[in-house]
This record gives structure tokens, C-alpha cells and sequence, in this order.
């Protein structure tokens, strides 16, 4: 099935969130933070299993996907074609999003017109940052097509198209799902739409949480790090603290504040020795009044969760007076009111 790729850079980023046309549709694709990551020894597969609590945050990018269907066309044949506001992003196989699109169209083989299919990504997230954002935009994808296709899936079965991109990918479907509201209420109502949830095994075992709502600063300094090498780098090391996440999931659910003691994340263990400017970050969030602080993900973004939005608010102007590059935010579990 032959793909082409339209190299042009425009990316809408006006429209309201939800907003569908005909053949169109925006979709909110949400970053991710991690409040605790265990990391088990390596299988014989050389895949280290994980155990971490993650929750979606409103910082967000946009994705809009449009299908023109065209009659030339072989049922089950398309075009996929890619517009982004960053210059340096793949506009092929290299995105996720792009590889969501195929994943989509050779599900749906010749039940669905052939045609274009049109995805433009408006990114806010940073690029390689431990949040998701990559991963966020292809189940934002599959999401859409699931819509503009009349594919009736259900979420479970989304997910499980997702875990074929990622090991991200699942989740961010989970929360898209709980707070996009322009999807299919069978969707948005489904018992996994969460944008919280504890996540096993390769990171697709997957059980919903409540999750928190409290505000946030995300920080990142101009590096990104690679996720294989934190892991690879993780075996050399001493893990002296692992969360217990049956306790933190527990005290999440009571709004204890005793939660925090248990935000631990392992690969900080790695990740904090071999890039000393991600540790020297951690230590300037917690000067602020953050309750906790923590790295997301294999790094390198580290966020600060608040009581208030104006501790975030002026812990983000501080970090930024600096030249560091940060955002306040919050932690996100239902989807914004309408006006």
C-alpha cells in the first residue's frame, strides 16, 4: 500500500477542543507525569517490567485529522500526509502519529473508502522530554479515524491497537478518551477512560485510578535523554527506594498527604548521575513551595506539584527569569466544562 507524505510545516492552532467538521476532527493529545516508577530485572526478553501510577496533565498539543476520500482510489488504499508547526519533526514512518495512521488504515483494509489522510499537530509538549507527547498524538490518530471511519470500537480495543505503537500509547488513549468530550459517549463512558492509572507488566497492563487534581510546573532542561539508555544504565545501579504503589494508590483515593512519600521514581537513579543539570533542576523545584518533586518518565522534564495555582504559577516565572524552559499546568480527571 503505497503511503506519500505532504513535507508542508502549517499547523492549525486555532479551534476549540472537540471541534468536528466534515471529515474533520481536534483532539486534545495530553502530557503524562509520573507520580512513582518501579523497574523490575530484565526478562529474557531483555524488557525490564514496570510498575508506575501516571497521570494526564492539561498541557496538551493539538491534533487535527481529516479524511478526504477520493473515488480514484482503491477501497483501503491511502495517502497520509503530515503538517507540523516544529521544523525538526519527522513528517514519515518516524512519527508515531504517521504510523498510527498505516496502523489504522491496514485495520480497516477495504471497509473504508480509499482517500487522504490528513493529520496536522500543533505541538506544545516537549520533543524527548519523559512526557508522552509522541506517544499522546498517535492515540490521538487512532482515536480520530476511529470517528471519521464510523468504526464503532470500543476503548478496550483502541488500547489494545495502541500497545502495537508503544508502550505509552494505551494510556494516552485512556485519558484522551475520559477528557476529549467530542468522542463516542460508548468511548468516553467506557470503565478504562481515565486519565490516571497504574500500569503493569510492559506498561499495557492497565487499571483506571481516580487520580488528583492539583496544580503543576513541568521543567526541562535543552537536552532530551533516551529511554533505552536509562534502562540499560539502570542495571549498573543500587536502587535504595522503590515506591509502594498499593500505598500510594490508597492514599491517593483518601487525599492523604502522606501520598508523597511514596512519589519515587528508579530511573531518577540513573538519570540524576549521568545528567547532573536534570539533578541540579530537581534540587531548584524544590525550593519552591512544590509539595513533591520528581523526574517524569527516563527524563529529562522534572515537575513540582502545589497547593495553589499561583505557587505554580510563580515557581514557572521564577525557572523562566533563569532561561529555563518551563509551563505551569495541573493535573487533569474530567474534561473541561463547556462555556
Amino acid at each position: 500500500m503505497e503511503k506519500t507524505v505532504k513535507t508542508t510545516r502549517r499547523a492549525d492552532k486555532r479551534g476549540k477542543s472537540g471541534e468536528i467538521g466534515e471529515g474533520r476532527i481536534l483532539l486534545r493529545s495530553f502530557a503524562k507525569i509520573n507520580f512513582s516508577i518501579d523497574v523490575g530485572e530484565p526478562g529474557e526478553d531483555g524488557f525490564h517490567p514496570v510498575d508506575m501510577v501516571m497521570q494526564q496533565i492539561g498541557f496538551h498539543d493539538n491534533v487535527v485529522v481529516c479524511f478526504h476520500p477520493d473515488k480514484s482510489m482503491p477501497r483501503g488504499e491511502h495517502k497520509i500526509r503530515m503538517e507540523c508547526n516544529r521544523p525538526y519533526l519527522p513528517l514519515d514512518r518516524r512519527n508515531l502519529a504517521y504510523r498510527a495512521a498505516e496502523l489504522m488504515s491496514a485495520e480497516a483494509g477495504s471497509s473504508v473508502p480509499g482517500g487522504v489522510i490528513e493529520i496536522r499537530l500543533h505541538k506544545m509538549i516537549p520533543i524527548a522530554a519523559g512526557l508522552a507527547g509522541g506517544s499522546g498524538n498517535a492515540a490521538a490518530v487512532i482515536h480520530a479515524l476511529n470517528v471519521l471511519w464510523r468504526r464503532r470500537m470500543r476503548l478496550p480495543e483502541i488500547m489494545e491497537l495502541c500497545a502495537q505503537l508503544g508502550s505509552d500509547v494505551p494510556f494516552c488513549a485512556m485519558g484522551q478518551a475520559r477528557l476529549n468530550r467530542c468522542l463516542p459517549r460508548v468511548v468516553r463512558e467506557d470503565k478504562f477512560a481515565s486519565a490516571c492509572a497504574r500500569a503493569r507488566g510492559t506498561g499495557t497492563k492497565l487499571q483506571p485510578l481516580e487520580g488528583i487534581r492539583l496544580p503543576a510546573v513541568i521543567a526541562k532542561p535543552r537536552h532530551g535523554v533516551s529511554t533505552a539508555e536509562v534502562y540499560r544504565g539502570l542495571d549498573a545501579c543500587t536502587v535504595s527506594e522503590r515506591p509502594d504503589n498499593d500505598r500510594l494508590i490508597r492514599n491517593m483515593g483518601k487525599g492523604d498527604a502522606e501520598m508523597f512519600g511514596d512519589f519515587i521514581n528508579v530511573l531518577e537513579c540513573y538519570t540524576l548521575n549521568a545528567y547532573p543539570d536534570v539533578a541540579g533542576l530537581k534540587e531548584r523545584l524544590a525550593e519552591t513551595d512544590a509539595r513533591v518533586v520528581l523526574m517524569s518518565g527516563s527524563g529529562p522534564t522534572v515537575f513540582g506539584l502545589y497547593d495553589r495555582l499561583d505557587q505554580a504559577k510563580a515557581a514557572c516565572e521564577q525557572l523562566r527569569r533563569d532561561k529555563i524552559e518551563a509551563y505551569w499546568t495541573e493535573t487533569v480527571t474530567e474534561p473541561e466544562k463547556r462555556p
